[in-house]
């Protein structure tokens, strides 16, 4: 049952960012230090970092689960 909420909160984050970046076109540049990216879509920008973000909690849950120690 966990999981089916799980993953019905999942697609319904996935939908509203995938909303939201159709409705924002507007180009923008990301710097860090003396990189510079070329001009992406800020919907773009924004979905790529949710995804990064699912992408590292999950491998950071499967680690904490995998080498728990025992007591």
């Amino acid at each position: 049952m966990v999981a089916i909420i799980v993953s019905i909160l999942l697609a319904l984050g996935l939908l509203f960012t995938a909303l939201f970046s159709v409705q924002n076109a507007t180009l923008v540049n990301l710097r860090w230090l003396f990189w510079q990216s070329i001009p992406l879509p800020f919907g773009w920008v924004l979905t790529l970092g949710f995804a990064l973000g699912l992408v590292t909690g999950a491998v950071l849950w499967v680690g904490q689960r995998r080498w728990r120690f025992p007591r």
